[in-house]
This record gives structure tokens, sequence and C-alpha cells, in this order.
């Protein structure tokens, strides 16, 4: 009776060991190697004097909040793709996967066509990136309340055709840019970058993506109840239509405020949780702590290598997690098929 919780037991203090582990390994990688004890120092001191001044500099202004960043973003989009796949009933579903990616890229790719770089004193592509994400999820949500009464499935299809119209005006926009240069500034934006990370946006984002993951840790059996479906739930005494909708707004909100601080960074969400899966099971109550960690770390290395794969440059990360992650997820599919 006691193999089980001890099992949890230890699978949490190893992932928790691991993510107290990351700062020390990440933050020495970079085109500026610094030496762990270095790493140590700065975190216990960062005005120790043994440290070298531009080390100093580096770790305080640059790595560790873009490894705050990444831990946030990470774990954030890892959560709400394990939420959606409940919410939708679909194994295949992640943060973008209702036009929150399309509708934050039209946004974004307006205020750079229109050359519009500042509004009321903020920069203006990360709140075109935000409108367009909040703007499509109102319009998936009032799609499928007055044409599907709250049906999971009509969410997916909802979410399908704005994707397919926002991407079809990004597209459009793009290919009627007047100069290489803009293309090449929206291309590299929609694929995802952690080189703007500041304390300042760190805060912000962790004052929203905190409480809302808190939230979903709370809620984890309206979660498994979802994956029996509405009908099995009505009987129990849980109408999840109202749910749903609350459940997708915090998914859209939380994978705004993602978009908003490091641009367009897909398959994390939708990769992660089935890895998680296959080490604690499908209960949401296991679940959604590992997710939350597993995000973290693969996203912080994931970072790593886009910071060191290019001498004196860096590959946008939504590359890098492609190209790390779908291997992973592609041999995870072929082995549940013949496993």
């Amino acid at each position: 009776m006691m193999k089980q919780p001890m099992q949890n037991i230890l699978l949490y203090a190893v992932l928790a060991a691991i993510l107290l582990l990351l700062p020390l390994t990440a933050m020495t990688r970079g085109v500026i190697p610094i030496e762990l004890g270095e790493v140590v120092r700065f975190l216990l001191n960062p005005s120790d004097p043994q440290i070298p001044p531009i080390h100093a500099d580096v770790l305080e202004y640059m790595r560790a909040p873009r490894f705050l960043l990444a831990l946030l973003a990470g774990s954030t989009l890892a959560v709400v793709g394990a939420v959606m796949q409940a919410l939708l009933r679909n194994p295949l579903a992640d943060p973008y996967f209702l036009g929150i990616s399309s509708g934050a890229a039209l946004g974004a790719v307006l205020m750079m066509s229109a050359n519009i770089s500042m509004i009321a004193g903020l920069s203006a592509v990360p709140l075109g990136a935000f409108a367009g994400a909040g703007a499509a999820t109102v319009l998936v949500l009032w799609l499928t309340r007055y044409y599907g009464r709250g049906k999971s499935f009509m969410i997916l299809i909802a979410g399908m055709g704005i994707h397919a119209v926002c991407s079809a005006v990004v597209s459009l926009i793009i290919s009627l840019a007047p100069n290489s240069r803009t293309v090449s500034n929206i291309s590299y934006w929609l694929l995802g970058s952690l080189e703007k990370a500041s304390w300042e946006k760190d805060l912000y984002l962790a004052i929203v993506v905190l409480p809302i993951l808190l939230f979903f840790f709370l809620q984890t059996r309206v979660l498994n109840l979802m994956l029996l479906g509405d009908d099995t739930a009505r009987t129990l005494g849980y109408r999840l239509e109202e749910r749903r909708q609350t459940f997708i707004f915090l998914c859209a909100a939380a994978a705004a405020m993602i978009v908003y601080n490091a641009g367009i960074i897909g398959f994390v969400g939708l990769a992660v949780p089935h890895i998680a899966r296959l080490l604690v099971g499908g209960s949401y109550t296991r679940l959604l702590p590992v997710c939350a960690a597993l995000g973290a770390g693969f996203l912080a290395w994931a970072d790593v290598f886009s910071r060191i794969a290019v001498e004196n440059g860096e590959v946008p990360i939504g590359i890098v997690v492609s190209l790390l992650g779908s291997p992973i997820f592609l041999h995870l599919l072929l082995k549940r098929k013949h496993g």
C-alpha cells in the first residue's frame, strides 16, 4: 500500500532536484563561458567581488532573467497543453490549438507591417500579439456558444477555422511586405525568442501565469471528469460547459502572456504532457506538477542550445524546440502504437 506513495515522493524529489540543478548548469553555457563556482557564488551573493564584473553583468542582466523566463514559459505551456487535451479530449491539442498562435501572429504582423513601434509607451508588437490572441479566443468562444452550445468538438472546429483565416492573412501580409528586412523581423519573431527577457518582464509574467497554474492544480478532479465526457460528468452532477469556457479563457490568457514575452513557441504543450503520462499515468493530480517541471527543464535547455548552436549568433528557440522535440514525440507515438 505504501509503494505507490513512495514512488510519487521519489519522483517529485528527482524532479525538484533537476530544477534546482538547472540554474547551476544552464547559466554556465553560452558565448561567454562561466565557471560553475561563479554561478553558485552569484546565486548566493550577486555582489560577490570574486566574480569578474563582465561575468556578473552577463549573469544578472542576461542569463538569469532569460533562464527564469524559460522556466515560466516552459512550465506554463506544458501545463496549459495538458489542460487543453482534457478540455477537448484530444491528445494532439496544445496551447495554440484554438487559433491562439495564429491570432497572436496576426496581431504582431499588423503592428510590424504598419511600422507602429510604441503604444502608450509600450512596445507595440507584443501588445498586438496579446490583443490578437485574445480576440481569436473570444471569437472561438462566441462561435462555440451560439452555434455549438459549448460542445468540445465545436470548440475544436471553430479553433481550426480561426487558425486558417489568421494564417492566411499573415501569409498575405508577409508576401506583400515592402522589404526583406521587414520579412526577416516578422519571421524571426514568429519563431520565438527569449532574447528580450528582463526582470521586469519576468515579474509581470509571473504575476499572471502563476495564479492560473495554481488554479489548474486545484481543479484536477474536474479535469479528470472532462476526460470522461460531458454526459458522464452530468450524471455525476457536474455541468462542464461553463467550466470549459472558463478554462479555455485562462489557457488563452496564459498562452497570450507567453507570446507577449517570448513570441511563438510551439510544440512544448503538445509533447511534454505525453512524456509526463509515460512517467506518472493519466491522473491530473500527478500529471500537472510533472508537466510543469518537465516543460520548464525542456525549454531551459532548448534556450541553451539556441544560444550556443551558432557562433556570434542565435537560433530562434522555436526551431530548436522543434528539432529537439519532434524525434522524441515521434518515438513516443510509435512506441505507444506498437507497444
